[in-house]
Formats: C-alpha cells, structure tokens, sequence
C-alpha cells in the first residue's frame, strides 16, 4: 500500500459515526475528504477513511443556498441519482437512506451518491425477507420501511427518490413543517408521499413521475432503471448545467 504525507485542514461535514475534514495531500497536492471515526477499536485514538472530495456541496445545501431548483437542473440531478441507484442495485446493494444531503454535487453539476453507513448488500435486492429492520431517516423513509414486520426490497429506494425530487420543486425536506413523530404516524397511517405546496405548479408529466415514486404498493412503483426513462426526465439536447438561478 502506498503512503503520503496529509495535512488536516477544516472541518466540512460531521454525522453519526465521525467527522470529516478537508485535507491536502502534501505529495500530490489534491484535495481529500478525510473521515475519522473517533474511539476505533484497534487503536487508542481514531481511525481515518481518506475520500474524493466532492467540492460543490449537497442537494440539500446548494437549496438552502439557492431555493428551489430550475425544473431542468432537477431533471438533470434526478436521472443521475436514479442511473447511480440503478447500477448500485445492479450490484444486489440497497442504499437505503438517499435524501438531499447524501446527494454530493460536484461544480459541472455531476452527482454522486454517498454515505452508505446502512447501506445492505443482498443475493436478491427485489427480496424482502432480508430487511426487515427500521432504518433511514423519518423524512424520506417509505411506508413498508416504518411498517417492516413484512420486510422491505429495493423499492424503499424508488420512494426516497421520491422524496428528494420533492425537496428540489420545493426547496424545502419533505413533510416541512412537521416533526418526525407525526411524520411517522401521518406515512404509516396513509402510506402517501409528501405533499407539495399550492403554490408549486407540477406539469402532468411531473406528477406522474411523482404518483409512481410514491405507490403504495412496493411491487407498483418502478425499479431505478425504469424510471430513469421517464418521459418527465427528458432533457433539451443542447443543454448543459451552468449553475443555480
């Protein structure tokens, strides 16, 4: 294994299993998100993950930063989420916790998944009798997800997407306004998706594309790869993202 020189600068992100910082390779001069998990087992003091930095920040920040997306940069956000999703369930892995701020962005307006601290790995990922545990966070969490006693499959995935398109025509996380215990009671009671506000106007196309994402049923809503060809999707061919409005 080849070695380096790093040199730790500021803190950039922090969650429930570490912190994350923004370092320098001093060999190389590149860039690194450095994630170090305090207290691991093998050592007195902390283990480091060395990481691509992902320079344009997330879904979620670049909305607090710039309100609700143009509808084309959704577009465009939404069929790389779901191509990566597709190709993740590819590979039988569930990821189980996609919302705004796990979507990085980099500067060209090219996407990448991240945190996969519960993500699961399965022989079968349309299966659900593997999963069957409460995991995610309450905002973007589907139904059967809440409900799990019949297990889940990769379709919880499908919903979540569901859920971040909701955040870019808003600009706001789903169920605004609520606390998680009621958002709880409120999904598991109706099993209906996150509403959107009067004031949003969302084309036919759009609200078929949202209608699939929150099926009730997990066996209605469409795998990753089929959504990703949603007429809805379908981009301008000259188009190209140029940045936030």
């Amino acid at each position: 294994m080849s070695t380096f020189r790093w040199v730790r600068g500021e803190l950039i992100g922090r969650g429930s299993y570490g912190k994350v910082y923004l370092d320098l390779n001093v060999n190389t001069g590149e860039m690194m998100a450095v994630k170090q998990y305090l207290g691991f087992e093998e050592t007195p003091s902390f283990m480091s993950i060395f990481l691509e930095y992902v320079p344009g920040g997330s879904i979620a920040s670049c909305l607090r930063k710039h309100g609700r997306f143009d509808e084309d940069v959704t577009r465009s956000f939404t069929s790389q989420i779901l191509s990566g999703l597709a190709y993740l369930h590819s590979q039988g892995v569930l990821h189980g916790n996609l919302k705004g701020e796990n979507i990085l962005l980099e500067t060209t307006g090219t996407c990448k998944i991240s945190d996969f601290a519960i993500a699961q790995r399965t022989d079968d990922i349309d299966s659900a009798d593997a999963h069957s545990s409460m995991q995610g966070t309450v905002f973007w969490m589907a139904p059967e997800v809440i409900d799990a006693k019949k297990g889940y499959n990769a379709k919880i995935d499908t919903w979540s997407v569901g859920c971040v398109v909701s955040e870019m025509w808003t600009g706001q996380r789903p169920w605004s306004g609520m606390e998680a215990m009621a958002v709880l009671l409120q999904v598991y009671k109706t099993k209906q998706g996150p509403p959107i506000p009067d004031d949003i106007n969302l084309s036919p196309l759009a609200k078929d594309f949202r209608q699939k994402c929150f099926a009730t049923q997990p066996d209605e809503r469409p795998p990753a790869a089929g959504l990703r060809l949603h007429p809805y999707l379908e981009l301008p061919p000259d188009w190209y993202f140029t940045g936030f409005n």
